[in-house]
Order: C-alpha cells, then sequence, then structure tokens
C-alpha cells in the first residue's frame, strides 16, 4: 500500500496502547502523536490542567501532522473521540488501521495494578465507551486483541499493519 495512513486504537485505558505504538513505531520508522504528552505539556506550561487549552492544542496538533501527509500513529483511544478523529481523516485521504483492544474487566484489574493506575473506578465507563464504539463501528476494525492473543499483542499486531500495508 502506497497511500498515506494512520493507525489507531480502539480501547480502554490501561490496556497496552503505549507499548503497541513504540513497537509499531520502532519497527515501522512511523511517528506517534500522543493525547497523553499534550495533556502534560499543558499541566507542565500551567501548573494545571486546563481542558479548553488542551483541546486547542490536540486539535492543532492534529491538524499540522495530517498536513504533513505521513502516515503515522494515534496512541490514544478513539473510543470517545471517533467523530472527531472521523472528520479530520475524511478531509485528508488517509487509510486507517484500527486495532481494538477487548480485554476483560478482570484482566483490566490486573494491569491496572501492575501499573499502578489509581483510576479503576472509572474503568466501567472506559469499558461501556468501547462497547458502544465496537457496536456501531465493527466493521471498521483491522484487528483485534483479546486475552487469547494478549501475550503476543506487539508482534501480531506488527504483522497484521504489515500484511494490510503490503496489500
Amino acid at each position: 500500500m502506497k497511500n498515506k495512513y494512520i493507525v489507531l486504537f480502539a480501547a480502554p485505558v490501561g490496556t497496552s496502547k503505549t507499548p503497541i505504538a513504540h513497537f509499531l513505531s520502532s519497527k515501522l520508522s512511523l511517528s506517534i502523536y500522543s493525547n497523553d504528552a499534550i495533556r502534560s505539556e499543558v499541566a507542565e506550561d500551567l501548573l494545571f490542567f486546563d481542558q479548553k487549552e488542551y483541546v486547542k492544542r490536540r486539535d492543532k496538533r492534529l491538524e499540522e501532522i495530517f498536513k504533513k501527509g505521513n502516515s503515522f500513529i494515534v496512541d490514544a483511544s478513539i473510543d470517545r473521540e471517533w467523530d472527531n478523529y472521523k472528520k479530520l481523516i475524511n478531509k485528508s485521504n488517509y487509510k486507517i488501521f484500527i486495532i481494538s483492544i477487548d480485554l476483560s474487566k478482570d484482566l483490566l484489574i490486573k494491569l491496572f495494578k501492575a501499573k499502578n493506575y489509581e483510576a479503576i473506578d472509572k474503568l466501567d465507563g472506559w469499558i461501556k465507551d468501547h462497547k458502544e464504539f465496537l457496536e456501531k463501528n465493527k466493521n471498521l476494525v483491522n484487528f483485534h486483541i483479546t486475552e487469547k492473543n494478549f501475550k503476543d499483542r506487539l508482534q501480531l499486531s506488527f504483522e497484521k499493519l504489515q500484511e494490510w500495508i503490503n496489500i
């Protein structure tokens, strides 16, 4: 595939998007766009988190990336922001490769504890958002990571993406 493309994730928080994004970046020399980095940037610049400033910077940064026309990875979940991403993608003629990470609440809790995440109380909402995204957009997903293949998620994501690129 010679077209420009974006690798996207549909997944609750804490499901291994960042490790997968960095693995794919190292294998394919793709840049990574990260919402978390912009959140940190805003908080560090202002010494508090300002949602409006975050959204302003996020949208500007994404528009700049799209204008460059290079393939890239979005290290964020599209579950809650799909409508925003879809508008930019439709204007840009990018092809999309979506990796959905579909894990049980039990495994997600174990992952949260392993990483010392404190937002377990928000997990039900993130799981709900993910399920709703899949109900509406399952046909867009290129690859599903499940509990059965989770341990091999890095290599499998790379193989599936490379296979798709070469079509």
